[in-house]
């Protein structure tokens, strides 16, 4: 540059800066005063650059229309051997290496980021297929059910109609036989009575002149009168017996048709049918879960397919300022080609003519092809595939409407109308109520590399994508003063500001249905080694991993030398310097966050990948801690995948952890922490509080955040509400666990006085519940002697042992279809650091802590933090060794 300055003065402005990373970069913009900053470029076949009056111009084929008017200037003079070796050294290999190579880097760049669209296309269509072949069979599931549910009501009704049938005539035989038996012995009561007969002599008898007179008259009167009394009772004791007989069998029909009518002879048939609607029940509920998260599927495949057309159509257009403009590309290698040509030429003394040139150019074709992908979109997009032109779709085709008699059940064709806005249900009948969660899908940003001592470009997420946190930073240089000042996640990207050396940066994406993320608050720690203060969530957010860590420092000894994320928000500890940190924060539809398993690698190389939970995938990290001090330790790199995240840790031993997520379906056990809330000092603080839909079922945190002997915890209630805690010569942070699962019912068991030094009597729950664990301990004392020493929780119910005090016991309880609760693995812990966490059994997950036991007395040794994720529960336990034992939960849907 200022050799040709000193030989050609004209040429200053073109070779101004011609090095400087500005113009090197994508897209660089160079300042030159020359009148062609407002112009409509035109690239001819040989590489010419033609402008006209625009407003949208690449800025690169500005600076080569210029470059090429400039080189043309110079074709009128002589160079100087000192004017051409710089042309030779510098100006030549300048364009090669830096401008040629940037080309080509965008179109790699461009390439790179199709392709992740159409990955991730391929990802949701084959998601959304899988999922319209369950929501088919579920669907054509559910209608069968319908089918069966109508005929065994139907026979259950024919079965009542029967009896009530049966029952009536029944009642009239009773009626029948007692009316004829009533008859029966009416006529019997009326054979039985007997007129006395009058014998009467002849009114002329004279007993003195004849003492028989009129005896044959009286005698044959008598006999008369004899035989039909004879023949009534004949009659009457026949008629008496069939009454007797006629009643005994009016009353057996009568009890018989009482017994009949009362009696439940459609038991069989209503259990059969009652099971069928239940079973129906069950799968209409799987079905519509199904279609609906298909819905949400499909429309998020649409989605990613609208991302990858908006980015052709990105890629494919012209005059573009941005890297993504293949056509400007073209243009842009054509012109550069020339530009060579035309250095070349002059260089040689060669020839200059158009014609030349343009040969010349000719030789080097553009050497990229783009590939677009129409195959693959093409088959991505078939109707078997999913095609996003749907209006509606077919799932069984048809649907019944149902009630409590066969008579309700309708069955009518069904095609429901599909909605592809992801703003809006995909159906009619996915309300809010119905839980449309499509799996989280997670991928790192394009790298891109941030200059030394300034911030970089933000590293940013394709199309469609939030910025999860950090997916990958990587510093170039391995010196020990080299280290990460400052890098910051938001909406926008990730980028980073990286000390004596270059570094690259790549962000975390995401999407997930109704995902929405939020930077927690910012915590300007002010004190030098030591941990700072939790930067906490939004109401209603999770904390997902750091968006920012600022060293206030600018020493090479300035260094993160540990951070930590958790259900409470995230903090550092900062090495040798005061800094700010900040929490990354995710909302999302049944999104589930936990962290991965805690592990250890050796110094300058890579860590294995810290493993999710099987099920999830890493967001992001959790835990990075250098086990060693001073400026020779730092993190040279550490990348986030799927799998999980992994770092190399320059010259110290390091602790790592990932930090996790998934979405879950509303068919499932879900185990989550409520929100982090802080006590104040000797009073009740805040309730920590649980999602919708989920159950108050113990603490999942319970940390006093002073250490000494004298603060303790006086009060701890867990209730419909949530959790809160009255913390005694200290701030505590109180976290709720909460669960989630269909028909789940929580409550709590009866406050029992229990008294001190001594075990207490169960407090056992309510019948048909199960201790899920403690739900509330009260000391009655306020004297920093006063502890809990003890307390054990079974199926039925929990215990406490008391310190120096009386005080009060209460379980927290659940319930529900398909749930059961067992106990963890016992684990014994050392004092002052955290106990082994206390695994469940295979296939479960932890509700709360069953037993926390002391092995030391008096004020020193007392809990000083407890913590359950699914995983399992621990403890630290200070100034006391401890055992600890985990209450586990299992649902069979």
């Amino acid at each position: 540059e200022s050799v040709l300055s000193r030989y050609y003065p004209t040429t200053q402005v073109f070779f101004l800066h011609l090095g400087h990373p500005a113009l090197l970069g994508m897209r660089c913009f160079l300042a030159l005063s020359c009148g062609v900053c407002a112009t409509q470029v035109h690239v001819a076949v040989d590489g010419t650059v033609e402008l006209e009056s625009a407003s949208a111009v690449s800025p690169r084929m500005q600076t080569l229309s210029i470059l090429q008017q400039r080189a043309s200037e110079l074709m009128q003079s002589k160079l100087s051997p000192d004017a051409a070796k710089v042309v030779t050294d510098i100006l030549i290999p300048t364009v090669k290496n830096d401008i040629v190579s940037s080309i080509n880097k965008e179109f790699e760049t461009a390439q790179s980021q199709l392709q992740a669209l159409v990955d991730a296309l391929r990802t949701s269509t084959d998601r959304a297929v899988s999922g319209l072949k369950t929501a088919v069979s579920r669907d054509t599931t559910l209608v069968q059910c319908r089918e069966s549910e109508k005929q065994r009501l139907t026979e259950y009704e024919q079965c009542e109609a029967t009896k009530r049938s049966t029952c009536a005539t029944k009642q009239q035989q009773c009626t029948d036989q007692r009316e004829a038996a009533r008859i029966k012995c009416a006529a019997a009561d009326a054979a039985s009575k007997i007129q006395t007969a009058k014998l009467c002599l002849p009114e002329e008898c004279d007993f003195k002149e004849n003492p028989t007179c009129g005896s044959a008259d009286v005698e044959r009167e008598a006999d008369g009168w004899l035989a039909e009394v004879r023949s009534k009772m004949e009659t009457y004791q026949k008629l008496a017996e069939e009454c007797r007989m006629m009643t005994s069998d009016a009353s057996a029909a009568c009890e018989g048709s009482e017994g009949y009518c009362a009696g439940d002879q459609c038991a069989g048939q209503r259990s059969a049918s009652d099971e069928q609607r239940s079973s129906c029940t069950h799968n209409f509920d799987s079905a519509l879960l199904a279609k609906c998260d298909f819905g949400r599927a499909a429309q998020t495949k649409c989605a990613d397919l609208t991302a990858v057309r908006a980015l052709i159509a990105k890629i494919k257009a012209s005059n573009r300022k941005d890297a993504l403009s293949e056509p400007d590309r073209i243009a842009e290698f054509a012109a550069v080609q020339r530009l060579l040509c035309l250095l070349q030429a002059l260089h040689d003394e060669g020839d200059l003519s158009q014609q030349a040139t343009a040969a010349c150019a000719a030789k080097t074709p553009y050497p990229n092809s783009f590939d677009y992908f129409d195959q693959r979109i093409a088959e991505l997009t078939a109707q078997d595939s999913i095609s996003c032109s749907e209006k509606s779709f077919t799932f069984s085709g048809y649907e019944w409407d149902s009630g409590l008699t066969s008579a309700a059940f309708v069955k009518r064709s069904a095609t429901p109308a599909f909605d592809v806005s992801l703003a809006s249900p995909a159906f009619t009948f996915c309300s809010d109520d119905v839980a449309v969660a499509v799996d989280l899908q997670t991928t790192n940003g394009a790298m891109v590399k941030s200059p030394r001592n300034q911030w970089g470009p933000y590293a940013t997420c394709p199309e469609g994508y939030e910025v999860l946190g950090l997916g990958r930073i990587d510093m170039i240089g391995g010196a020990a003063n080299n280290n990460v000042n400052d890098f910051q996640c938001n909406d926008n990207g990730c980028r980073a500001w990286c000390h004596n050396t270059d570094c690259s940066v790549a962000a975390r994406c995401g999407k997930a249905s109704n995902l929405k993320m939020a930077n927690g608050n910012t915590i300007n720690h002010q004190t030098v080694n030591a941990w700072s203060e939790y930067s906490t969530c939004p109401p209603g957010f999770i904390p997902i991993g750091l968006a920012q860590i600022d060293l206030h420092g600018g020493s090479s000894d300035d260094n993160v030398n540990d951070f930590q994320c958790n259900e409470l928000g995230c903090r550092a500890w900062c090495e040798s310097t005061t800094c700010t940190v900040t929490a990354r924060c995710a909302q999302a539809t049944n999104l589930d966050v936990t962290l991965g398993s805690l592990g250890t690698s050796a110094p300058n190389k890579w860590s294995d990948k810290m493993p999710c939970p099987a099920g999830y995938v890493a967001l992001g990290m959790a835990r990075l801690d250098l086990h060693s001090h001073g400026e020779n330790a730092n993190v040279n790199d550490l990348e986030c995948t799927d799998e999980g995240c992994r770092a190399w840790c320059h010259n110290s031993d390091c602790g790592l952890r990932s930090m996790c997520g998934r979405t879950f379906h509303k068919d499932e056990l879900h185990l989550t922490p409520g929100t982090q809330v802080k006590s104040p000092t000797n009073q009740w603080g805040p309730y920590s509080t649980c999602p919708s839909g989920h159950k108050v079922v113990g603490l999942a945190r319970l940390d006093i955040i002073s250490g000494e002997h004298n603060a303790n915890v006086n009060d701890f209630d867990c209730n419909d509400h949530g959790c809160r805690a009255w913390c005694h010569n200290t701030e505590c942070w109180v976290v709720a666990r909460c669960a989630r699962a269909p028909g789940l019912e929580a409550t709590s068991g009866p406050l029992m006085h229990a008294p001190g030094n001594q075990w207490s009597d169960f407090s056992n729950c309510p019948s048909g519940y199960v201790a899920a664990g403690l739900g509330r301990v009260d000391i009655i004392g306020a004297d920093s002697n006063d502890n809990v020493n003890d307390f054990d929780c079974n199926e039925k119910g929990c215990r406490v042992w008391c310190e120096s005090t009386d005080c009060k016991v209460q379980p927290r309880c659940v319930k529900g279809p398909n749930f059961s609760v067992m106990m963890g693995a016992t684990v014994s812990g050392e004092e002052n650091g955290w106990s082994p966490v206390s695994q469940c059994p295979s296939g479960s997950t932890s509700l709360s802590l069953s037993r926390i036991d002391l092995k030391g007395g008096g004020s020193a040794a007392q809990v000083n933090d407890l913590y359950c994720t699914n995983e399992g529960c621990k403890a630290w336990c200070h100034n006391s060794k401890c055992t600890v034992r985990s209450t586990c939960a299992k649902y069979e849907a």
